[in-house]
């Protein structure tokens, strides 16, 4: 589920990062604004449908980003391999077959927009390839002390080549509302106001309440949902001045103990990929300006030269980075249970306790026309959710907040193909 787009205003400075991780800063006016390509294009060794976003900056304060479309995008080997890349959605493409980058061959991006500018990348190679070796969670306390859950990789390379690493992760949480009802209530659409003569005969309230809403069974289980989530802060590691080239206990998650997305079943899967060192560095020099945690913020606050360039004109600019990586992920599962045994759960996204029992029928005391039904329009507007048939007291039901009672507001109520309880 990555949805990310790739949007960058530019403003205070301009900054350039060479292969060697020199930076110059030069002023840059916000005035001098300049629309320019955004390139987010990562190709790994996996045999799969490979993706590039292509998109382009926006001026600070505009709410709406602009994609790239009609773009022609493809990606050639050194052994004459091409491979043409489509459309999928909105500056999205995938390409048209699956392939996977293979070792010792050099790779390179051409991107053709639709107004007839040509741009392409260096070449980028496969790097060195190593595996995750554990992925494992631990009780613990983070670096100000807080308790929670430690997630960490290890990982090795014995042949000392790698050096670089970023991860993503992917995280995929288990809710479960605290009052759910098998029952809903409809809105039977009523038009108010009803005049004295009009009104339908009734005895009882369940009269009343059948007037105005139908209950029914829903139609699909709405008391467990699944969310997906994925990181989009820029995670790198080094191992460049140490001894080895290994990750050791590297964190790549924390969640305090009180985080509500851990209350029940939670699952993280963790991507490696190996970077050169003009990849790592460019991402470095990215995350260090950057002032928000997306990969091309909003707030960028410079521009940056990664490997990509214009063939038309010498002096136009172009955002973002062509790789070529080795990737390796792994999964883990955890229950809150699991390391906090016997002990409460996370406090639920909002409070639940308060039941709302609004009024079937509101009426003019002096006419006695029926205005509204506050019932009806609890369940129709403000999605309040039925929760139980036999409460008690005069009215034979209770109401209670959407996220309370249907965790759909929250989530999917299908679960995951990977998903192992």
């Amino acid at each position: 589920m990555m949805k990310r787009d790739t949007h960058t205003k530019l403003f205070f400075s301009l900054i350039l990062t060479t292969i060697f991780s020199c930076i110059d800063e030069i002023p840059l006016e916000q005035e001098s604004f300049e629309s320019l390509l955004v390139v987010e294009a990562t190709i790994t060794n996996e045999n799969k449908l490979q993706e590039i976003l292509v998109s382009r900056t926006f001026k600070f304060g505009d709410s709406i980003p602009s994609q790239e479309s009609g773009a022609t995008v493809k990606v050639t080997d050194d052994m004459m391999n091409t491979y043409l890349f489509s459309e999928i959605s909105s500056g999205k493409y995938q390409s048209q077959v699956a392939f996977a980058a293979q070792p010792n061959r050099n790779y390179t991006l051409s991107v053709e927009t639709s107004d007839g500018k040509s741009y392409s990348s260096s070449d980028a190679k496969l790097s060195a390839e190593t595996n995750i070796d554990n992925f494992y969670v631990e009780r613990d306390f983070n670096e100000n002390g807080v308790e929670g859950v430690s997630i960490y990789i290890d990982s090795y390379d014995p042949t000392n080549s790698s050096k670089f690493y970023r991860h993503e992760y992917e995280e995929t949480y288990k809710i479960i509302v605290p009052f759910y009802s098998p029952l809903e209530m409809i809105s039977n659409d009523v038009e108010f106001p009803i005049f004295p003569e009009d009104q339908p005969e009734w005895e009882t309230i369940q009269d009343l309440v059948d007037f105005v809403v139908t209950t029914q069974f829903r139609p699909e289980q709405e008391r467990i949902c699944y969310n997906t989530i994925k990181s989009t802060n820029i995670l790198l590691a080094s191992t460049v001045g140490l001894l080895e080239d290994k990750l050791e206990k590297h964190r790549i998650r924390f969640l305090g103990r009180d985080n509500t997305i851990i209350s029940h079943r939670y699952s993280i899967l963790v991507r490696q990929y190996v970077q050169s060192l003009e990849a790592y560095s460019y991402y470095e020099t990215l995350k260090t300006q950057s002032l928000s945690e997306s990969v091309f913020s909003e707030t960028q606050p410079g521009f940056l030269i990664g490997n990509l360039f214009s063939q038309n004109n010498a002096n136009e600019r172009v955002i973002g980075f062509f790789e070529v990586v080795p990737v390796d992920e792994k999964r883990v599962f955890f229950n809150y249970a699991d390391l906090f045994v016997d002990e409460d759960l996370p406090p639920y996204y909002i409070s639940c306790g308060d039941f709302i029992i609004p009024d079937v029928i509101k009426a003019d005391i002096a006419t006695g026309i029926w205005l509204s039904s506050p019932l009806a329009d609890d369940v129709k507007y403000r999605n309040h959710q039925y929760f139980d048939e036999n409460p008690g007291g005069s009215y034979p039901y209770r109401l209670v907040f959407d996220l309370c009672g249907d965790c759909t507001f929250l989530g999917d109520n299908t679960v995951p193909d990977f998903w192992v309880d």
